[in-house]
């Protein structure tokens, strides 16, 4: 029969054991919050770097059709899917270009509002919100490809050795 210190010794290892348990948990849950407050923090940059490029893009051509294609071609670029222009895109890429395409479009119509038509009215940008657009194309990209667009841009870099003269 245990003694009444050994009952009082395994009561308080019990707690500790506990205490334990529940600070790993507790330090699992905020990695986890840290890890996806990480990723949205990074998403939101490459969001606003992909976007900013292309209206900075738009704001330069006049010409809509023009502008589209140098928007389109700037961000394969920067992905790193293209050194020249979309040709050199496979039809896998098609339905991206039929997503985005609305987008360039929609900031080119931002840069340069549509005269009004024939009737006295104005003209419409096909999107009107293109970072809703963009949004939309992201949870697009993440059901059909299982993974984040905005990874993409993702560049593993190998470590570089450091070295002393």
């Amino acid at each position: 029969m245990p003694s009444a210190a050994d009952t009082l010794i395994a009561r308080l290892q019990a707690d500790c054991t506990a205490a334990e348990t529940a600070e790993r948990a507790v330090r699992a849950e905020v990695e986890a919050q840290l890890k996806e407050a990480e990723r949205v923090r990074a998403f939101a940059w490459r969001r606003l770097s992909a976007l900013g490029d292309m209206a900075r893009i738009a704001a330069l051509e006049p010409d809509r059709e023009v502008a589209v294609e140098r928007q389109l071609v700037a961000l394969f670029r920067d992905i790193g899917w293209i050194d020249g222009g979309l040709d050199e895109l496979g039809e896998g890429a098609r339905p991206l270009l039929d997503w985005l395409r609305p987008i360039a479009e929609a900031l080119h119509a931002g840069a340069y509002p549509a005269a009004e038509d024939g009737n006295g009215e104005a003209k419409e940008a096909p999107v009107a919100d293109p970072i809703a657009a963009f949004h939309a194309f992201e949870a697009w990209y993440e059901a059909e490809r299982g993974q984040p667009f905005l990874q993409v841009f993702e560049r593993y870099m190998p470590p570089t050795p450091v070295v002393e003269f």
